[in-house]
C-alpha cells in the first residue's frame, strides 16, 4: 500500500461559511469531500448573539435555497426590506425599498455561526464528505497529477484539486507561493448588538460618518447588529470606553432613527484591510471567498463574493466530472477564474470608490454627495438596476448545481 492512505476527489482548506458552502454545492456530484478544519471558531456573544453577522443579499439567498441551507436558518434571518443611507448629519439620502423591485427583501442579516450550524445541517447525511476538525495540515505538495496532503496526526491524504477556503491569511495561499495586492485602510471595523427605543421594522441603516460608515443592521426580536468603522486610533478610543460612555457615543453619532440606543452587549473589532490574491488559480490550486479576495465591509458584499466563488468554481468542477475532465487542471480552473474576476473587479472598486468618496472633505464634495445622492434616488430606471444588481439579482451565477 502506498505512504498516500487516503485518495479524495476535492480537498478543501477552511471550514467557515465559503468552505462549508463549497462542500454543501459539491454533496451531490458523486465526488468524494474532504473538509480539513484547523479548529473551530468561536463564537463572541453580544447580547446573546453572534457578533459577527453577514447581510447575505437577496440574489445569494437564493443561492442557499438551492443548496438547502437556507430552510435551516431562515426563521434566525433578520429580513432587510428597507435601506437608508445618510451622509454624516445631512439630510436626504437614498432609500432603497424591496417593493421597487418586486422582492420582499433586499437581503437578510444572518449570524455567521447560525450560518454555519445549517450548512452542518445538510452536510450531516451526506455519504462522500468528511470533515476532518481539529485538523492540522503539516504539509502540501503540488505534482503534475494530483496534491498531497500530510495532517499531523499522520493521516495522508491526495486529490486532483486542493481549494483554500481559508481565509485573508490563507495558509494555502503562502504554501502555493501567491502573494497578494493589499491596501491597508489604517480602521477597524466595531462589532456588537444593541438595542433600540423603537422597532426597526426591518429597515438598514447607513451613516457615512467624517472618520467612517457606522451601519446599524436589523436582526430578529428587533435587535440591531452595528458595524462602527472608525480610523485606529478613534476605535481604541470607543473601544477603551464603558458600555455608558460608548452608548452616548453611539447615540450622538448614529442619530434619533429608532429612539435611544438603550442597551449595547460585548464589543469586538478587527482591522479594515482590502486584498486581492496575484493568481486565484494554479495548477490543482482555486482560491475561493477571502483567501482569494477581502473587501472593505462598506456594503457587507464579502460572504456574498465568497459564495458567488463556491457556485462557479462547484459547477466547472461537476461540468468537468461530466465531460471526463480533469477538474484539477488549469484549462477548467481558468474558467472560474474568468468567470469570477470580473465581479470581484467590479465590486472592489466600488468599495473604494465609495471609501473614498465619503471619507474624503475637499471643498465643495459635500454638496456634491448629496445632489449625487438625491439623483440616483429620484431616477427610477438608474435606481431599479442599482438595486437589481446590489442585491445579487441580475448576475450570471449558478443557482443549483446541476
Amino acid at each position: 500500500m502506498s505512504q498516500w492512505q487516503d485518495r479524495a476527489d476535492i480537498i478543501i482548506v477552511g471550514g467557515g461559511m465559503v468552505g462549508l458552502g463549497m462542500a454543501c454545492a459539491l454533496k451531490d456530484t458523486g465526488l468524494h469531500v474532504v473538509l480539513i478544519e484547523r479548529a473551530e471558531t468561536p463564537v463572541h456573544r453580544s447580547l446573546g448573539r453572534d457578533c459577527r453577522v453577514s447581510a447575505i443579499i437577496r440574489g445569494n439567498t437564493r443561492i442557499l435555497e438551492g443548496l438547502g441551507v437556507w430552510q435551516h436558518l431562515e426563521e434566525d434571518a433578520g429580513p432587510m426590506r428597507t435601506m437608508r443611507i445618510w451622509d454624516n448629519q445631512e439630510a436626504g439620502g437614498i432609500r432603497f425599498d424591496a417593493s421597487e423591485i418586486g422582492e420582499d427583501a433586499l437581503g437578510f442579516l444572518v449570524e455567521n455561526s447560525v450560518m454555519q450550524k445549517a450548512m452542518h445541517q445538510v452536510l450531516a447525511d451526506a455519504e462522500n464528505f468528511e470533515f476532518c476538525c481539529p485538523a492540522q495540515i503539516d504539509s502540501v505538495e503540488w505534482l503534475d497529477k494530483e496534491v498531497k496532503v500530510a495532517l499531523s496526526d499522520g493521516r495522508k491524504l491526495s486529490a486532483p484539486l486542493i481549494i483554500g477556503a481559508d481565509g485573508g491569511r490563507s495558509w494555502v495561499r503562502e504554501q502555493a507561493g501567491i502573494s497578494c495586492h493589499q491596501r491597508d485602510y489604517h480602521q477597524k471595523g466595531i462589532v456588537a448588538t444593541v438595542r433600540p427605543e423603537r422597532p426597526h421594522g426591518g429597515v438598514a441603516c447607513q451613516r457615512f460618518l467624517p472618520t467612517g460608515p457606522l451601519a446599524m443592521l436589523p436582526m430578529t426580536e428587533d435587535l440591531c447588529s452595528i458595524v462602527w468603522s472608525a480610523e485606529d486610533g478613534e476605535c481604541e478610543r470607543l473601544m477603551g470606553m464603558s458600555d455608558d460612555e460608548f452608548l452616548a457615543a453611539l447615540n450622538s453619532s448614529f442619530g434619533p432613527f429608532f429612539g435611544r440606543i438603550q442597551e449595547v452587549g460585548k464589543r469586538a473589532a478587527f482591522p479594515l484591510k482590502a486584498q486581492l490574491a496575484k493568481h486565484l488559480v494554479r495548477p490543482r490550486l482555486a482560491l475561493i471567498g477571502d483567501a482569494a479576495h477581502c473587501i472593505h465591509p462598506l456594503a457587507g458584499l464579502g460572504v456574498n463574493l465568497g459564495l458567488r466563488d463556491v457556485m462557479v468554481l462547484a459547477q466547472e468542477i461537476s461540468d468537468a466530472r461530466r465531460f471526463e475532465e480533469d477538474w484539477g487542471e488549469l484549462s477548467v480552473l481558468n474558467r472560474y477564474m474568468k468567470q469570477r474576476l470580473p465581479d470581484v473587479l467590479s465590486v472592489m472598486g466600488s468599495m473604494e470608490g465609495f471609501h473614498q468618496l465619503f471619507t474624503h472633505d475637499f471643498p465643495g464634495l459635500r454638496p456634491l454627495r448629496g445632489l449625487g445622492m438625491r439623483m440616483v434616488g429620484n431616477s427610477g430606471a438608474i435606481k431599479h438596476l442599482l438595486m437589481r444588481n446590489s442585491t445579487g439579482l441580475s448576475l450570471p451565477v449558478p443557482r443549483q448545481i446541476g
